[in-house]
């Protein structure tokens, strides 16, 4: 049997959630699928890093495309035409027009109907038709949460089987379970100037992200002298709405205490969320959270949104507050810094969450649906 995978979003080297998402499934799948299957790595360039490691029985196929657009509609519909799969699976990209009976696709999240807003109009039209179109067309489709599986019977689509879409939870970098000597923390937090007090939010600085959000509530935490110490640190790319992220940052007051690292290398990331003293995490919509699963693994207190898939993930280990209520996040924030013992109780609880979520059993679950595709 032939199994090919899209790899493309797994192969870039700045990566960020869906292209962790496929770069560790792909990593544990090399575990698990056996050597009698054949695996083809789908891919625009040649495989990076630990990605080009491969089993004797898997081999990448780069399909070369000089145009920057239409990779996946024509290039790999194309391969699909003249040199199918028994079964294609994309983890982390969308379907192309030609593709097997037996395609399976992650939808992440359907987030261009909840805040059309946050993409061009191209983005939006084809992020959402290209979900429509695996929904009537592929025999399995994986999410990564029930909110997400729910999500989808928003778009309408007739005939639409939601017996054909499976919920295969994330998992998450076992480094972040390290516990990191100070000798270490104070290293990494050096290189990215970075004070030894410090909340940390983690996901693009955007509108759909609430980064904005966090500033406003860290402008009342910082407005209590006892606070003057404390920085925020925004680690991630900018994201739609950063204009406006610019101009919070820009017109506060504690301007200096604002930091932003940008994109940090995945070995640096587990020793700063090591050190936070509270993760904040009031994003407006999220197929899954993967940033929370990472503080609660790394045995630190996350305050984070009531709404969308948070909640499914965090379980009791997490503070919930409404994403735009910024009186309320700053408020519950303060209660981590203040109260120890409630702190220490939801760190405890993340640290028991966070043993039912890894990337072997996420290889093993979508292999099953991958195997009875």
């Amino acid at each position: 049997m032939k199994i090919g995978i899209d790899v493309s979003r797994a192969n870039n080297l700045q990566k960020t959630g869906v292209e962790w998402y496929a770069f560790y499934l792909l990593q544990n799948l090399k575990k698990i699928i056996p050597e009698d299957m054949e695996v083809v790595l789908y891919t625009r360039e040649n495989l990076q890093g630990e990605l080009a490691v491969l089993p004797k029985n898997w081999k990448q196929k780069v399909l070369k495309w000089p145009p920057k657009i239409f990779w996946t509609q024509i290039r790999l519909s194309l391969e699909m035409l003249f040199h199918k799969p028994d079964i294609l699976f994309i983890p982390a990209h969308v379907c192309p027009l030609i593709h097997p009976k037996k395609t399976v696709m992650t939808v992440h999240d359907i987030a261009a109907l909840r805040f059309p807003d946050s993409y061009n109009w191209l983005e939006e039209w084809y992020s959402l038709a290209s979900v429509r179109f695996a929904l009537k067309n592929i025999s399995k489709i994986i999410t990564p949460s029930q909110f997400t599986k729910d999500e989808l019977t928003s778009l309408q689509v007739r005939d639409f089987d939601n017996n054909k879409v499976h919920v295969v939870y994330h998992g998450f970098n076992n480094l972040y379970k390290n516990k990191f000597s100070r000798e270490e923390k104070d290293i990494v937090l050096n290189k990215y100037k970075i004070a030894t007090n410090f909340l940390l939010s983690i996901s693009r600085l955007e509108y759909k992200k609430n980064t904005v959000g966090i500033i406003k509530s860290f402008e009342l935490l910082k407005s209590k002298k006892e606070y003057e110490n404390l920085q925020l640190v925004l680690v991630g790319k900018p994201g739609h709405g950063f204009a406006q992220v610019e101009e919070a940052i820009k017109n506060s007051l504690y301007k200096k205490d604002i930091i932003l690292p940008g994109w940090v290398e995945e070995k640096d990331l587990p020793v700063i969320l090591s050190a936070a003293q509270v993760f904040v995490f009031p994003s407006l919509y999220e197929g899954f959270g993967l940033p929370i699963l990472q503080a609660m693994s790394a045995g630190v207190p996350v305050v984070t949104s009531k709404f969308s898939s948070l909640p499914e993930v965090g379980g009791e280990a997490c503070v919930y507050v409404d994403s735009e209520n910024y009186a309320d996040l700053a408020k519950e924030v303060e209660r981590f810094l203040k109260d120890k013992d409630f702190s220490q109780e939801k760190v405890n609880l993340g640290l028991e969450r966070s043993k039912n979520f890894s990337w072997e059993k996420c290889a093993i679950e979508t292999w099953e649906i991958l195997k009875n595709a």
